[in-house]
Protein backbone atom coordinates (compact mmCIF):
# COMPACT_ATOMS: atom_id res chain seq x y z
CA UNK A 1 0.00 0.00 0.00
CA UNK A 2 1.38 3.06 -1.16
CA UNK A 3 0.42 6.27 0.57
CA UNK A 4 -1.35 8.65 -2.36
CA UNK A 5 0.12 12.30 -0.80
CA UNK A 6 3.96 10.93 -1.48
CA UNK A 7 5.88 13.32 -3.33
CA UNK A 8 7.02 11.20 -6.97
CA UNK A 9 10.57 12.90 -6.32
CA UNK A 10 13.08 13.51 -3.87
CA UNK A 11 16.27 14.79 -2.91
CA UNK A 12 19.19 12.53 -3.08
CA UNK A 13 22.75 12.75 -2.63
CA UNK A 14 24.56 11.12 -5.72
CA UNK A 15 28.26 9.45 -6.44
CA UNK A 16 28.70 10.07 -10.04
CA UNK A 17 32.24 8.41 -10.24
CA UNK A 18 34.81 6.95 -7.63
CA UNK A 19 36.78 9.81 -5.81
CA UNK A 20 33.42 12.34 -7.12
CA UNK A 21 32.51 14.86 -4.75
CA UNK A 22 28.54 13.81 -3.74
CA UNK A 23 25.99 16.16 -5.59
CA UNK A 24 22.48 16.89 -4.32
CA UNK A 25 20.09 15.85 -7.19
CA UNK A 26 16.69 15.37 -7.84
CA UNK A 27 15.20 11.75 -8.51
CA UNK A 28 12.72 9.54 -8.81
CA UNK A 29 10.74 8.52 -5.20
CA UNK A 30 11.41 4.20 -4.69
CA UNK A 31 8.28 2.06 -4.76
CA UNK A 32 8.48 -0.17 -2.35
CA UNK A 33 7.71 -4.02 -4.12
CA UNK A 34 6.59 -6.90 -2.00
CA UNK A 35 8.00 -7.20 1.45
CA UNK A 36 9.60 -4.01 1.53
CA UNK A 37 8.97 -0.57 2.90
CA UNK A 38 9.47 2.94 2.00
CA UNK A 39 10.70 4.97 4.69
CA UNK A 40 10.91 9.05 5.04
CA UNK A 41 13.98 9.75 6.52
CA UNK A 42 14.80 11.29 9.75
CA UNK A 43 18.35 11.61 9.99
CA UNK A 44 20.98 9.88 8.68
CA UNK A 45 24.87 9.50 9.83
CA UNK A 46 28.35 10.14 7.72
CA UNK A 47 30.43 6.70 8.42
CA UNK A 48 33.81 6.07 7.35
CA UNK A 49 32.49 3.82 5.32
CA UNK A 50 30.86 5.89 3.41
CA UNK A 51 33.97 7.92 2.55
CA UNK A 52 36.32 4.88 1.25
CA UNK A 53 33.08 3.96 -0.79
CA UNK A 54 33.12 7.42 -2.17
CA UNK A 55 37.21 7.73 -2.76
CA UNK A 56 37.17 4.55 -4.80
CA UNK A 57 38.90 2.39 -2.42
CA UNK A 58 36.40 -0.07 -2.84
CA UNK A 59 36.38 -2.00 -6.27
CA UNK A 60 32.89 -1.59 -8.03
CA UNK A 61 32.32 -1.81 -11.67
CA UNK A 62 31.12 1.55 -13.71
CA UNK A 63 27.76 0.22 -13.85
CA UNK A 64 27.66 0.85 -10.31
CA UNK A 65 27.39 4.81 -10.93
CA UNK A 66 25.67 6.83 -9.59
CA UNK A 67 26.06 5.57 -6.63
CA UNK A 68 23.88 6.48 -3.06
CA UNK A 69 25.45 6.01 -0.09
CA UNK A 70 24.64 6.11 3.55
CA UNK A 71 23.79 3.37 5.90
CA UNK A 72 23.29 4.82 9.48
CA UNK A 73 19.54 5.93 8.52
CA UNK A 74 16.66 6.52 10.82
CA UNK A 75 13.04 7.20 9.66
CA UNK A 76 9.41 6.68 9.58
CA UNK A 77 7.44 3.74 6.96
CA UNK A 78 5.22 5.63 4.95
CA UNK A 79 4.19 2.95 2.41
CA UNK A 80 4.86 -1.04 2.09
CA UNK A 81 3.26 -4.02 4.03
CA UNK A 82 4.61 -6.28 6.19
CA UNK A 83 4.19 -6.88 9.97
CA UNK A 84 5.04 -3.18 11.18
CA UNK A 85 2.56 -0.61 10.63
CA UNK A 86 2.58 2.58 9.04
CA UNK A 87 4.41 5.39 11.61
CA UNK A 88 6.84 2.97 12.70
CA UNK A 89 10.35 4.32 13.25
CA UNK A 90 13.15 1.86 11.93
CA UNK A 91 16.91 1.89 11.41
CA UNK A 92 18.11 1.91 7.59
CA UNK A 93 22.03 -0.17 8.39
CA UNK A 94 24.56 -1.01 6.36
CA UNK A 95 23.37 -5.08 6.31
CA UNK A 96 20.62 -4.27 3.73
CA UNK A 97 19.67 -8.14 3.17
CA UNK A 98 21.08 -11.60 3.50
CA UNK A 99 20.08 -15.28 1.39
CA UNK A 100 18.54 -16.50 4.50
CA UNK A 101 19.28 -19.51 3.71
CA UNK A 102 23.09 -20.51 4.06
CA UNK A 103 24.82 -21.63 6.73
CA UNK A 104 25.85 -18.28 8.07
CA UNK A 105 22.56 -17.07 8.12
CA UNK A 106 20.99 -20.26 9.83
CA UNK A 107 23.42 -20.23 12.42
CA UNK A 108 23.08 -16.46 13.61
CA UNK A 109 25.92 -15.63 11.69
CA UNK A 110 24.25 -13.92 8.25
CA UNK A 111 27.06 -10.88 8.27
CA UNK A 112 29.09 -13.35 7.07
CA UNK A 113 26.73 -14.50 3.98
CA UNK A 114 28.21 -14.78 0.95
CA UNK A 115 25.33 -13.50 -0.71
CA UNK A 116 24.96 -10.32 1.54
CA UNK A 117 23.56 -6.73 0.55
CA UNK A 118 24.89 -3.68 1.97
CA UNK A 119 23.23 -0.53 2.08
CA UNK A 120 24.77 2.50 0.11
CA UNK A 121 26.68 0.03 -2.11
CA UNK A 122 25.06 -3.00 -3.59
CA UNK A 123 21.52 -1.75 -2.54
CA UNK A 124 19.39 2.08 -2.14
CA UNK A 125 21.36 4.12 0.08
CA UNK A 126 20.36 6.41 3.11
CA UNK A 127 21.30 9.76 1.64
CA UNK A 128 18.12 10.79 0.51
CA UNK A 129 14.90 11.74 1.98
CA UNK A 130 13.28 8.36 1.09
CA UNK A 131 14.96 4.59 0.79
CA UNK A 132 13.86 1.51 0.94
CA UNK A 133 14.03 -1.32 3.59
CA UNK A 134 13.25 -4.71 3.40
CA UNK A 135 10.64 -5.49 5.71
CA UNK A 136 12.27 -8.99 7.11
CA UNK A 137 15.28 -6.78 7.70
CA UNK A 138 13.29 -3.66 9.31
CA UNK A 139 14.40 -2.98 12.69
CA UNK A 140 12.14 -0.58 15.07
CA UNK A 141 13.66 2.48 17.14
CA UNK A 142 13.16 2.22 20.60
CA UNK A 143 11.37 5.89 21.45
CA UNK A 144 14.21 6.25 24.46
CA UNK A 145 16.61 6.98 21.28
CA UNK A 146 17.33 10.30 19.15
CA UNK A 147 16.24 9.95 16.22
CA UNK A 148 19.07 12.16 15.19
CA UNK A 149 21.63 11.81 17.16
CA UNK A 150 21.02 8.07 17.31
CA UNK A 151 21.83 7.18 13.54
CA UNK A 152 25.49 6.38 14.24
CA UNK A 153 24.40 3.69 16.11
CA UNK A 154 23.31 1.39 13.24
CA UNK A 155 26.83 0.84 12.61
CA UNK A 156 29.69 2.42 14.38
CA UNK A 157 27.48 1.75 18.03
CA UNK A 158 26.63 -1.67 16.58
CA UNK A 159 29.95 -2.32 14.89
CA UNK A 160 31.74 -1.82 18.63
CA UNK A 161 29.30 -3.75 20.13
CA UNK A 162 29.16 -6.61 17.96
CA UNK A 163 33.17 -6.88 18.15
CA UNK A 164 32.55 -7.73 21.84
CA UNK A 165 29.65 -10.19 21.62
CA UNK A 166 32.14 -12.27 19.74
CA UNK A 167 34.12 -12.07 23.42
CA UNK A 168 33.53 -14.34 26.24
CA UNK A 169 32.57 -10.91 28.16
CA UNK A 170 32.91 -11.05 32.33
CA UNK A 171 32.48 -8.27 33.94
CA UNK A 172 36.24 -6.90 35.76
CA UNK A 173 38.07 -8.20 32.61
CA UNK A 174 40.02 -5.70 31.18
CA UNK A 175 39.58 -4.61 27.69
CA UNK A 176 42.59 -2.33 25.50
CA UNK A 177 40.21 -0.20 22.97
CA UNK A 178 43.00 0.74 20.28
CA UNK A 179 41.84 3.96 18.14
CA UNK A 180 39.43 5.80 20.22
CA UNK A 181 37.61 7.81 16.99
CA UNK A 182 34.11 7.19 16.80
CA UNK A 183 34.18 3.49 17.00
CA UNK A 184 36.39 3.51 20.01
CA UNK A 185 34.39 5.95 21.84
CA UNK A 186 31.43 3.84 21.27
CA UNK A 187 33.52 0.61 22.40
CA UNK A 188 34.87 2.39 25.27
CA UNK A 189 31.44 3.51 26.46
CA UNK A 190 29.93 -0.09 26.02
CA UNK A 191 32.86 -1.96 27.77
CA UNK A 192 32.50 0.41 30.48
CA UNK A 193 28.79 -0.18 30.76
CA UNK A 194 29.30 -4.05 31.13
CA UNK A 195 31.25 -4.06 33.91
CA UNK A 196 35.11 -3.93 31.97
CA UNK A 197 38.35 -1.77 33.36
CA UNK A 198 39.43 -0.39 29.82
CA UNK A 199 42.13 1.33 28.75
CA UNK A 200 43.04 2.66 25.17
CA UNK A 201 46.02 3.17 22.96
CA UNK A 202 44.97 6.22 20.64
CA UNK A 203 48.43 8.54 19.01
CA UNK A 204 45.98 11.61 19.20
CA UNK A 205 46.38 13.49 22.37
CA UNK A 206 42.79 15.34 22.59
CA UNK A 207 41.29 12.02 22.16
CA UNK A 208 43.49 10.35 24.71
CA UNK A 209 42.15 12.97 27.39
CA UNK A 210 38.58 12.82 25.94
CA UNK A 211 38.58 8.75 26.47
CA UNK A 212 40.28 9.63 30.05
CA UNK A 213 37.01 11.74 30.91
CA UNK A 214 35.00 9.26 29.69
CA UNK A 215 35.79 6.89 31.79
CA UNK A 216 38.88 4.64 30.53
CA UNK A 217 41.33 4.18 33.55
CA UNK A 218 44.33 4.44 31.53
CA UNK A 219 45.10 5.76 27.58
CA UNK A 220 48.67 6.25 26.11
CA UNK A 221 49.83 6.55 22.92
CA UNK A 222 51.44 3.90 20.46
CA UNK A 223 54.62 2.01 21.37
CA UNK A 224 53.65 1.65 25.71
CA UNK A 225 53.16 -1.72 26.28
CA UNK A 226 55.42 -1.38 28.66
CA UNK A 227 52.83 0.65 30.85
CA UNK A 228 49.72 -1.53 29.50
CA UNK A 229 50.96 -4.28 30.86
CA UNK A 230 51.98 -2.36 33.96
CA UNK A 231 48.36 -1.71 34.26
CA UNK A 232 47.27 -5.73 34.32
CA UNK A 233 47.62 -6.55 29.98
CA UNK A 234 44.50 -7.11 28.16
CA UNK A 235 42.14 -9.66 28.21
CA UNK A 236 40.27 -8.15 25.37
CA UNK A 237 41.72 -6.27 22.43
CA UNK A 238 39.08 -4.30 20.31
CA UNK A 239 41.38 -2.93 17.28
CA UNK A 240 39.63 0.19 15.37
CA UNK A 241 43.44 1.01 13.93
CA UNK A 242 43.37 0.73 10.19
CA UNK A 243 46.98 -0.34 10.09
CA UNK A 244 49.08 -3.09 10.32
CA UNK A 245 51.62 -1.47 12.84
CA UNK A 246 50.01 -1.91 15.65
CA UNK A 247 49.71 -5.71 16.04
CA UNK A 248 53.17 -5.77 17.38
CA UNK A 249 51.72 -3.90 20.90
CA UNK A 250 48.59 -6.16 20.60
CA UNK A 251 50.81 -9.32 20.77
CA UNK A 252 53.09 -7.58 23.65
CA UNK A 253 50.31 -6.80 25.97
CA UNK A 254 47.64 -9.82 25.44
CA UNK A 255 46.97 -11.78 28.96
CA UNK A 256 46.94 -15.50 28.50
CA UNK A 257 43.35 -16.89 26.84
CA UNK A 258 43.20 -13.31 25.45
CA UNK A 259 40.53 -12.18 22.77
CA UNK A 260 41.39 -10.42 19.58
CA UNK A 261 39.13 -8.98 17.47
CA UNK A 262 39.96 -7.01 14.27
CA UNK A 263 37.36 -4.60 13.17
CA UNK A 264 39.85 -1.82 10.64
CA UNK A 265 40.04 -2.45 7.64
CA UNK A 266 43.76 -3.58 7.39
CA UNK A 267 44.64 -5.61 3.99
CA UNK A 268 48.62 -5.86 4.60
CA UNK A 269 49.77 -8.82 6.79
CA UNK A 270 50.90 -8.53 10.48
CA UNK A 271 53.57 -11.14 11.94
CA UNK A 272 51.20 -13.65 13.64
CA UNK A 273 53.30 -16.36 15.59
CA UNK A 274 52.18 -20.10 15.98
CA UNK A 275 53.56 -20.19 19.28
CA UNK A 276 52.15 -16.90 20.09
CA UNK A 277 49.37 -18.86 19.68
CA UNK A 278 49.54 -22.13 21.35
CA UNK A 279 51.45 -21.18 24.42
CA UNK A 280 49.16 -18.26 25.19
CA UNK A 281 45.88 -20.09 24.19
CA UNK A 282 44.78 -16.93 22.73
CA UNK A 283 41.80 -16.28 20.30
CA UNK A 284 41.93 -13.98 16.87
CA UNK A 285 39.14 -13.51 15.30
CA UNK A 286 37.20 -10.68 13.05
CA UNK A 287 34.03 -9.05 13.44
CA UNK A 288 31.92 -6.47 10.82
CA UNK A 289 28.88 -4.70 11.41
CA UNK A 290 26.08 -7.15 13.14
CA UNK A 291 23.50 -9.05 12.49
CA UNK A 292 19.22 -8.41 12.96
CA UNK A 293 19.80 -9.54 16.58
CA UNK A 294 22.09 -7.73 17.54
CA UNK A 295 20.89 -4.70 16.17
CA UNK A 296 17.63 -5.31 18.16
CA UNK A 297 19.57 -5.91 21.22
CA UNK A 298 22.09 -3.40 20.85
CA UNK A 299 19.61 -0.66 20.58
CA UNK A 300 17.71 -1.62 23.46
CA UNK A 301 20.77 -1.46 25.49
CA UNK A 302 21.38 1.54 23.87
CA UNK A 303 17.84 2.96 25.05
CA UNK A 304 18.59 2.21 28.62
CA UNK A 305 22.54 3.41 28.79
CA UNK A 306 22.46 6.95 26.69
CA UNK A 307 26.01 7.63 25.26
CA UNK A 308 28.39 10.65 25.98
CA UNK A 309 29.89 10.11 22.28
CA UNK A 310 29.94 13.89 20.56
CA UNK A 311 27.38 13.60 17.88
CA UNK A 312 27.35 16.94 15.19
CA UNK A 313 24.34 17.79 13.23
CA UNK A 314 24.36 18.83 10.02
CA UNK A 315 21.64 19.92 7.34
CA UNK A 316 21.53 17.05 4.53
CA UNK A 317 22.75 19.52 2.40
CA UNK A 318 26.03 19.53 3.50
CA UNK A 319 26.71 15.71 3.47
CA UNK A 320 29.55 16.42 0.52
CA UNK A 321 31.12 18.98 3.54
CA UNK A 322 30.63 16.35 6.69
CA UNK A 323 32.32 13.90 3.78
CA UNK A 324 35.09 16.68 3.15
CA UNK A 325 35.61 17.07 6.69
CA UNK A 326 35.63 13.58 7.70
CA UNK A 327 38.66 12.91 5.09
CA UNK A 328 40.64 15.69 6.89
CA UNK A 329 40.48 14.43 10.28
CA UNK A 330 38.53 17.22 11.78
CA UNK A 331 35.44 15.41 13.39
CA UNK A 332 35.68 14.63 17.22
CA UNK A 333 32.59 12.52 17.58
CA UNK A 334 30.61 11.51 14.84
CA UNK A 335 28.35 13.46 12.13
CA UNK A 336 24.79 13.34 11.61
CA UNK A 337 22.60 14.70 8.88
CA UNK A 338 19.05 15.38 9.84
CA UNK A 339 16.51 15.86 7.23
CA UNK A 340 13.77 18.59 6.32
CA UNK A 341 10.75 17.27 8.34
CA UNK A 342 9.83 14.27 11.17
CA UNK A 343 7.54 12.11 9.79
Amino acid sequence: MTDKHLPAMMKAALCDAPGAPLRIAEIAVPVPGPGQYLVRLESCGICHSDLHVQRGEEPLPPEAFPLLLGHEGIGRIVAGEGPLPHGTRVGLPWLYETCLACDPCLTGRETFCPHQKARGLDAFGAFAEYALVEAAFATRIPEGIDPVAGGPLLCAGLTAWSALERCDVHAGQRLLVIGAGGLGQYAIAIGLARGLKVAVVEPDAEKRAEARRHGASLAVGPGRADTIRDWGGADITLNFAPTPKVWDLIAAVANPLSQIVAVALVHDPVPLSMMWLINGGHRVTGSSVGTRAELRAFLDFAADHPFSVPVEVLPFEEVGTGLERLARGEVRGRLALRFGAEA
